[in-house]
């Protein structure tokens, strides 16, 4: 696993060492949820591509553009 990120004012794109969720109960709940519901959908996608990725923004409809995105992104290589 690699963990990727970029700074708030910069767009370079970096491999992070460490990664930190700030999330009330609630918030984390729907992130359990949202992974979940990304193996699902990418389990599915297995076979047919090599690459998947699903965006927690598109399938929390709470979210705001004041808030991190989560991106998964499941590489499929025999």
């Amino acid at each position: 696993m690699k963990v990727y990120g970029y700074e708030k004012s910069n767009e370079d794109f970096v491999e992070l060492r460490e990664a930190s969720i700030e999330c009330t109960m609630d918030e984390l709940d729907r992130i359990i949820k949202f992974l979940q519901n990304t193996k699902e959908q990418h389990n599915k996608a297995k076979g047919k591509t090599e690459i998947c990725h699903s965006h927690y923004r598109d399938w929390d409809k709470e979210w705001s553009k004041e808030q991190s995105d989560i991106i998964i992104v499941t590489t499929f290589y025999d």
